[in-house]
């Protein structure tokens, strides 16, 4: 845990970042999907049409927008909602370069990604409080190509192929991993900072707020 010289809420924050929430029961978690639509600035995903936009990694790859959701989609992997990115000719997910998150202040227990990366990377992300403080948190993201969990991750998507700026490789898979890193410390949290590590790709965020954080909230339904 590290007191900043900076107070988290005079960092830069987009004002009505849209985020969707579905809510909790007595006995289950409270989701909140937190959209980074204004953030994309990386093509990772391409059809047959435009498999030269690729930037995945340095030689152009790209996951199969065929095997993958449709821009805008609600989507669950592994119990866990997301709100699917609203893709642009631009960018369809976040190449991590220490962009800053905002979300509604609240405590939360686990940050979920769904996230891709060239070899594998594992670096530092922060979380911002309301009193001051940010705790560093280790995020671990497999190789997109290899397909071993080195982090304990799981399998968000797999695709059956692969994409080259000039051609489609058949037989190849990639994958596109479900991530999770907590939030151990009791407080709340305004902000997250993306590691700043290119070869990590950000393709959505959900954030869980579990049955014993309401509890010790009193929020429980």
């Amino acid at each position: 845990m590290s007191q900043l010289s900076t107070h988290p809420a005079s960092l830069p924050a987009t004002a009505g970042r849209p985020v969707r929430s579905v809510r909790a029961t007595t006995s289950s978690p409270e989701f909140l999907l937190v959209g980074i639509d204004d953030l994309l600035n990386n093509r990772a995903i391409t059809g047959a049409a435009d498999l030269g936009d690729g930037r995945l990694n340095a030689w152009g790859n790209s996951f199969p927008a065929e095997e993958l959701p449709a821009p805008g989609m609600l989507v669950e992997v592994a119990g866990i909602p997301f709100q699917w990115a609203n893709a642009h000719t631009e960018g369809d997910n976040v190449r991590c370069e220490g962009q800053i998150i905002d979300i509604p202040p609240a405590r939360y227990d686990w940050i979920y990604l769904l996230a891709a990366s060239e070899r594998r990377s594992e670096d530092t992300l922060w979380a911002y409080y309301d009193d001051g403080y940010a705790d560093p948190l280790r995020v671990g993201v497999s190789d997109f190509l290899d397909g071993t969990p080195v982090f304990g991750e799981l399998p968000g998507f797999r695709t059956t192929r692969m994409h080259y700026p000039h051609h489609v490789q058949h037989g190849l898979p990639t994958t596109m991993w479900l991530s999770r890193v907590g939030m151990p410390r009791h407080g709340r949290a305004l902000a997250l900072r993306l590691p700043r590590s290119v070869a990590l790709h950000v393709f959505a965020v959900t954030l869980l707020t579990g049955i014993d954080v309401r509890r010790a909230d009193g929020t429980t339904a």
